[in-house]
């Protein structure tokens, strides 16, 4: 995969479309899963088109809500935007946006406050009931169809496993570089008969770089240019009383 050429997958290729477009696969009230982790790798174009085309139906006086699942927090492009269009009707397991909170505390949109490793068990053993779409972010597609993960990874493999259909964001802002950086684990089975993940030293690695993904599943490819939603880091301050000075002089003499 190279930094220019990013959908390798000829089959795949023929899928892009807009965000506007990819969005329209998106019916009222089914169920969305949307990874990332916390402002890293989540997809931000087609959340955006699915909030303006609620915000679009509601104004012509049609309902139109969806069920969100993530993997941790994610960013306004996200939770922000479809929370202002009012179109969550349900979310889980784990949130940040204010506006968000504000709709949970007010009792507009209801809420499963699950801890984050037990998401994943729970959508596989059926708990959480069926997911339609999957939207997930990746930072490039190989020509077998293998996904190559951008920023973070999420839920977004239970995802695709568990989705009726997949929408792929293909965000070249991310590095070609991470191609070959991520270990996705396939080995994992449901109780009774899971077993320990086979790591014993730090640098093992146990599964995968790619995400897999059935072709047919894939249902839209959008490309995007979206920046992920870093933090600025504070500006370093000097413990009251001490001067840069007195602190390099007194480092010095220890």
């Amino acid at each position: 995969m190279s930094a220019r050429h990013r959908i390798g997958c000829a089959r795949l290729r023929d899928k892009r479309m807009s965000a506007d477009k990819a969005a329209r696969f998106i019916t009222p009230h089914s169920t969305v899963g949307m990874s990332g982790f916390t402002g890293s790798g989540y997809p931000k174009a087609v959340p955006m088109a699915l909030a303006a085309r609620i915000e679009a139906e509601h104004a012509a006086g049609r309902l139109f809500r969806v069920r969100v699942w993530t993997g941790a927090s994610t960013g306004p492009e996200l939770d922000g935007a479809l929370a202002r269009a009012e179109g969550i009707e349900f979310r889980l397991p784990y949130n940040s946006d204010p506006l968000v909170r504000e709709q949970i505390n007010s009792g507009r949109m209801e809420y499963f406050d699950l801890h984050l490793s037990q998401v994943a068990p729970m959508a596989w053993q059926g708990f959480l009931g069926p997911l339609d779409t999957a939207v997930i972010e990746v930072s490039g597609i190989r020509e077998d169809g293998a996904l190559v993960p951008s920023s973070s990874v999420g839920n977004n493999k239970t995802w695709i496993d568990q989705a009726r259909q997949v929408i792929v964001e293909v965000n070249r802002w991310q590095s070609a570089a991470l191609d070959g950086m991520h270990d996705i684990y396939y080995g994992t089975a449901l109780p009774p008969n899971r077993v320990p993940i086979p790591i014993v030293r730090p640098g093992d690695r146990i599964g995968e770089p790619y995400l897999r993904c059935d072709p047919d599943k894939v249902v839209a490819v959008v490309e995007t240019d979206a920046p992920d939603r870093n933090l600025p880091f504070r500006a370093r301050t000097q413990p009251p009383g001490r001067s840069p000075a007195t602190c390099s002089s007194s480092c010095a003499t220890r």
